[in-house]
This record gives structure tokens, sequence and C-alpha cells, in this order.
């Protein structure tokens, strides 16, 4: 695991720990011009964190981190086709240059998500949902999306599941729920307040929690069942759109429910073609509708 993932997953970060990783990312390349006391001031912590912050993460100290950082970005560079995650294509630009930057866009971000999936989670994740009597999924804006093409998917192969939209649905499907249950949670940033009040609630109720998110999810919502980590490459804010992070949820979803589906696949597959006739793509689908 090159220093950059593991500051990414890192658990146990005291809050200076976490603000002198976030600065050490923000500044990608930028870090080798910079000297152990430019980084402090940058971070707002002391030189002895940032040389107590090397230890950590098993190196000698400064010098040491640099060169570690200088070779994960080497490698990720070699591994992506250059493109601005958050403004992949400029004004003026015609369409196959978009097209061509977008496609770099989708190859990167899905490279960054499977480096950053955990095998383990997925696996983990696939068995709670397998062995749960519901799945509640809680999602928000452009998660939406996803989350209910999700909730279709698992309602495909007869697994009852919901995936309310207005907060209040969401606490009465959470104060509703409890061991049998499982809650599988969608928060790019894991920041949103309808979340941070779900959770506790969640908790007191014994309910199991996937959390799809990026790496930061985990330290500022510990103690969950599994964490289905997304490529964190997208800014807040500054950005056109949520074009990283659809795709990331998008094929971490569509990962989780092929491992779901494979865990039972003949009876999956069995339920499938049992119930397709009497669904929009059977005979209620308009061309076999046109042939009565």
């Amino acid at each position: 695991m090159d220093v950059l993932r593991a500051m990414r997953e890192a658990t146990d970060f005291t809050p200076s720990e976490q603000q002198l990783a976030q600065t050490i990312m923000a500044l990608g390349a930028r870090l080798q011009g910079q000297s152990i006391k430019e980084l402090a001031g940058m971070a707002s912590v002391s030189i002895a964190s940032v040389h107590r912050f090397c230890k950590k993460l098993g190196l000698e100290g400064f010098k040491e981190l640099k060169v570690e950082c200088a070779r994960a970005e080497a490698s990720h560079a070699s591994d992506h086709a250059p493109v601005d995650i958050n403004f992949p294509f400029k004004a003026d630009e015609d369409a196959s240059t978009i097209a061509t930057r977008m496609g770099a866009l989708y190859e990167t971000t899905i490279t960054d998500t499977l480096d950053l999936l955990n095998l383990n989670e997925i696996d983990t994740s696939a068995q709670l949902i397998a062995n749960a009597e519901h799945v509640d999924i809680y999602a928000h804006s452009h998660n939406v999306h996803p989350a209910q093409m999700f909730e279709e998917r698992l309602l495909s192969i007869g697994k009852p599941v919901s995936c309310p939209l207005t907060w209040e649905r969401e606490i009465r499907c959470a104060l509703g729920s409890d061991e049998t249950h499982v809650a599988l949670v969608i928060s790019y940033s894991g920041l949103s307040r309808n979340i941070r009040e779900l959770l506790p609630v969640l908790h007191k109720r014994r309910v199991p929690v996937i959390f799809v998110g990026s790496p930061a999810v985990r330290r500022r919502n510990p103690g969950l069942a599994a964490y289905l980590f997304v490529s964190d490459r997208e800014h807040l804010q500054n950005r056109i759109t949520q074009f990283s992070s659809h795709i990331a949820v998008q094929f971490v979803l569509d990962t989780l429910f092929s491992c779901v589906f494979a865990r039972n696949y003949d009876c999956n597959r069995a339920f499938l073609t049992e119930t397709l006739p009497y669904t929009m793509l059977g005979s209620h689908h308009p061309s076999a509708l046109s042939d009565r």
C-alpha cells in the first residue's frame, strides 16, 4: 500500500494528523517544494507533529515522506491518463476531445475505486444483504438515482428493499428497523446532516450499516459493519458537476449487486426468469401489448 493510500484509509489519526494528511494530499506534487516548517504552517501543526506523523506511517522522517509521496504520485500518473477530475474539458473543445477526456475520467475513476475497494468488505456487505430480511437504502441528492437503481435490482431477485426519499420517511424507516435489517448508506463525504442523525438511530436498533463513500467517511463515522470506498479526487464544490463520484458510486453498487447475485446465482436467475412475464420487460412491455 502506497503512503497516499495509507493516509486515506487510516482510522487512528488524531484531528491534527487528519489535518496534516489532508494538507499533504491537497498539495500533491507541490509537496516536493515545501520545507517541513512550511508544511507544518500550512497544516497549522507543529514541526514535532510532522515528525510524529512520519513515524506513525513507518517512515524515518520528512525526507522519506516526500520520497514516498513522489513515488505514489508517479505511480498514479503512470496508471491514469492525464485528466482533471473536476474540470475534465475546456471551453470550445470539440465533441471528439470531450468524449476522449470523459473516457479518461471514467477510466481514472474506476481504477482509483478498484484500488480503494477492500474485497473482504465487499464480501461482508454482500453476505449482510443476502442474509437480511429487509434492506433499507439511505441516499440524497445525485446519489438517489444509483440508489433507486440498486433498489430495483434487489427487487428483481426478490429481496425486500426500500429507498425512502424524504427525511420523514427516512427517519420512520430507521425507527422501524432492527437487527434483521441492513442499512446501505450512500454519501460521498459523510458530512450530510441527515446521515449524521440517522446513524445513531440505526446503531441503537442494532442495524448493520454498509457505508458507500470516500475513505474519509470511516474517520467521520467509525465502527460500522462495512465500508465500500470510492475514488476521492473530486472536490466537494469546485467542479463542473459530480462526474467522478457518480461513476464511482455506480461502479461500487454494480459490483455489490453482482456479488449478492452470485452468492445464490441459480436461485436468483430462476426468480428473474419466473417473474419476467409480470414486468414491463415481459407481457406488460409495449411491444407485447401491441401483439394482443
